[in-house]
């Protein structure tokens, strides 16, 4: 079943992706040994990722590498639809909370491309308190539109990129993101084939595809 559903707003000002990463992340955290907190950072990690390359036309190759503090790493890449994702084996070991892992010295690099279409790789600072907030971020600071991030409560492995096309009604889309905060609980528990007909009110579904 697909697992990545881009949809545009029903005023055609944004669009969003919607992902569900829970198979994803049953294969990346496979041999996951560490704390439930530490286990809910990289589910979200995996859930962001998807989003962002989703949101745009997919390309070929997206890698995105964390530095962060306590000297641990994330490396996460989806090529061909594929996800692999690496991180340091101290992460398992590591009893602190995620914002611990964000400091001043923190940074995400997004790369895309292609030796053959041209690589091209942003760099921003981490010193967020949440992986949400360090992916809204990003968009705002790279060259990417502002978006708005939104996981399902309760459940990190659903998600939604909300992403401003030009001219788009500031006012509207704000409506529409609370309306998808307020009722987060709803869609991120509802079974995924049903998800796309949950949200029918404020866009419809322009594509699917999937990511392994």
């Amino acid at each position: 079943m697909n697992n990545i559903v881009r949809m545009l707003s029903v005023n055609q000002d944004f669009r969003m992706a919607v992902a569900d990463t829970r198979q994803i992340a049953v294969k990346a955290l496979n041999a996951f040994t560490g704390t439930t907190g530490m286990r809910s950072l990289l589910q979200e990690t995996i859930t962001n990722c998807a989003l962002l390359s989703s949101i745009n036309d997919a390309p070929s190759k997206i890698s995105f590498s964390f530095r962060l503090s306590q000297g641990l790493s994330i490396f996460c890449q989806i090529s061909d639809a594929k996800f692999t994702m690496e991180y340091s084996a101290k992460i398992n070991e590591f009893d602190g909370t995620a914002a611990d892992l964000f400091d001043d010295k923190s940074v995400v690099s997004v790369t895309t491309g292609n030796w053959e279409t041209g690589i091209h790789t942003s760099t921003v600072e981490a010193y967020m308190d949440s992986v949400v907030m360090l992916f809204s971020h990003f968009t705002v600071q790279s060259e990417q539109l502002p978006s708005h991030i939104i996981l399902g409560e309760d459940n990190a492995s659903r998600g939604i990129l909300m992403q401003p096309l030009p001219f788009a009604d500031n006012q509207l889309m704000g409506k529409a993101a609370y309306e998808l905060v307020y009722q987060a609980k709803e869609w991120g528990q509802l079974p995924w084939g049903q998800v796309p007909g949950r949200l029918s009110c404020l866009a419809k579904v322009i594509s699917e595809n999937t990511i392994e």
